[in-house]
């Protein structure tokens, strides 16, 4: 009789055989306005204070914030993830500040502010002649307002995990790259009806070059717009292991920009069909990474007040990267800028799980991670290590992404842990 009515609970409650997770979705149009834009700078393109892409007044499709929110018991896991090429110190620090002025009720240790790294964007570090500064205060204001919108609406959701893989290819000449595209699919767990996908891709937003002069999502867009018209729900899209992955093309027009998204999301929409149940709860934890910053240009650049990043008095950085798991299933790991593929791929090989999802540029946009028996060999090509802290960066990184690889016991992880690395480089 016993063993009938744990039978007879189950059956009436089959949400208990997906993860138990909340989540939420809210979107805005971030795209400045007209008086805006006359002080605002498109990044992504050229040396430091030589953009001609300063007061750019086209806009060929929205750009966009969109927000994430996930939790599960007493962890929360938020993401905040914008249209630009990336994102400074001081607009992450000032988000975070104006997210626990309005609440006390979210987690903003576990808040990740991501750049989708669109080169048609606008320049939120400052390297490329930086944002008008009205525009920067209301775009603070509104990611702050966005996640706690997102909290607001979290409904326990069945997850389900995909995977498929595009066509793109390593700029730099090395046959490794990351091709697979990993997607999380969220239904309301009543309805069944999508609230959210979630996208992880390596390759460089930069179908459109930097001849370009209408602010765009660039492949993203379409991407983004052809899942939501099929499937319905928020798509939310997070860059990969792209320091060097690009998709393969000579045509830099919108017209292809929006071909090549068309094409990823009809592979996403297609992995949809063998996707696989999620089950387990959400768990975080945090590694700190600390490095010193010797690139010569961009100290230099900091101290003029044009790079956006934060230096202690050794001119080191300090992060967070998060490595988060959804069951056993899925893991998650932040990452502060842009991995390349020797660096990414091994890291990545390493995380837990079936479905891993690696995503740059979050909580920080420090460059291009090289690693350093790649510095400075490829023939003819410099532009990533010109835009690279240091050449041991890379190493160190991974020496402490390892250490939690190999060290987290998961089954005694509850909520937040961290792993402090004090690097000497």
């Amino acid at each position: 009789m016993k063993t009938l009515c744990i039978i007879f609970i189950f059956l009436l409650t089959p949400q208990l055989s997906f993860a138990a997770i909340k989540v939420g979705v809210w979107k805005e149009n971030i795209t400045p306005t007209s008086s805006e834009l006359s002080d605002s700078c498109m990044g992504g393109y050229g040396l430091p204070l030589t953009n001609p892409r300063c007061g750019v007044t086209e806009t060929h499709d929205y750009l966009s914030l969109r927000a994430l929110y996930m939790a599960s018991k007493n962890t929360q896991l938020s993401m905040l993830v914008f249209d630009t090429p990336g994102i400074g110190d001081s607009i992450i620090n000032d988000i975070r500040q104006r997210v626990n002025e309005l609440t006390d009720t979210l987690d903003t240790r576990n808040l990740v502010i991501v750049a989708t790294h669109t080169h048609a964007g606008l320049d939120y570090q400052g390297i490329w002649g930086g944002v008008d500064k009205k525009y920067r205060s209301r775009i603070v204001d509104m990611a702050a307002k966005s996640i706690i919108q997102a909290q607001s609406t979290a409904k326990f959701v069945k997850t389900f995990a995909a995977q498929t893989r595009v066509p793109v290819s390593n700029r730099r000449g090395w046959d490794v790259v990351d091709d697979s595209v990993t997607t999380l699919f969220f239904n309301d767990r009543k309805t069944n009806q999508p609230i959210a996908t979630l996208v992880n891709l390596s390759a460089h937003p930069t179908i459109l070059d930097g001849n370009n002069m209408q602010y765009s999502s660039d492949y993203i867009d379409s991407l983004r717009t052809n899942i939501e018209g099929k499937r319905g729900g928020m798509t939310i899209f997070v860059n990969g292991i792209l320091g060097d992955a690009q998709f393969s093309t000579s045509e830099r027009t919108f017209e292809n920009a929006k071909k090549i998204g068309n094409l990823a999301a009809d592979a996403i929409l297609a992995s949809e069909k063998e996707k696989e149940k999620v089950r387990g709860s959400l768990d975080v934890s945090t590694i700190s990474f600390n490095h010193a910053v010797t690139n010569t240009a961009m100290l230099q650049l900091q101290k003029n007040g044009v790079l956006d990043i934060n230096l202690d008095d050794e001119n080191k950085i300090s992060v967070d990267l998060k490595y988060v798991h959804i069951g056993k299933d899925i893991s998650l790991l932040t990452f502060p800028g842009e991995a390349l593929s020797r660096l990414g791929i091994p890291i990545k090989h390493e995380m837990d799980g079936k479905y891993k999802l690696f995503v740059g540029l979050a909580n920080a946009s420090y460059g291009y991670f090289i690693p350093s028996d790649e510095f400075g060999i490829i023939l003819d090509r410099n532009t990533e290590e010109m835009f690279s802290m240091d050449k041991y960066a890379a190493d160190k990184i991974k020496q402490s992404i390892d250490f939690k690889l190999k060290n987290q016991n998961r089954s005694s992880s509850l909520g937040d842990s961290y792993i402090n690395v004090d690097n000497k480089y």
